[in-house]
């Protein structure tokens, strides 16, 4: 494992963490998922263009 410190705007940080909260998540797990989500939707597009 490695630690991760983010800078985040005020705004920003109060949005993730209602959407956390929403989920019933830390907002950790939360921003662990939108990572995660996003890396498979990157993937997904390197194969979509491979398939070109």
């Amino acid at each position: 494992m490695v630690k991760v410190s983010l800078d985040l705007e005020e705004g920003l940080h109060k949005a993730i963490r209602k959407k956390a909260i929403d989920k019933g998540v830390t907002m950790k797990a939360h921003i662990i998922e939108l990572i995660e989500k996003g890396k498979r939707v990157e993937e997904t597009e390197g194969i979509e263009k491979a398939e070109e």
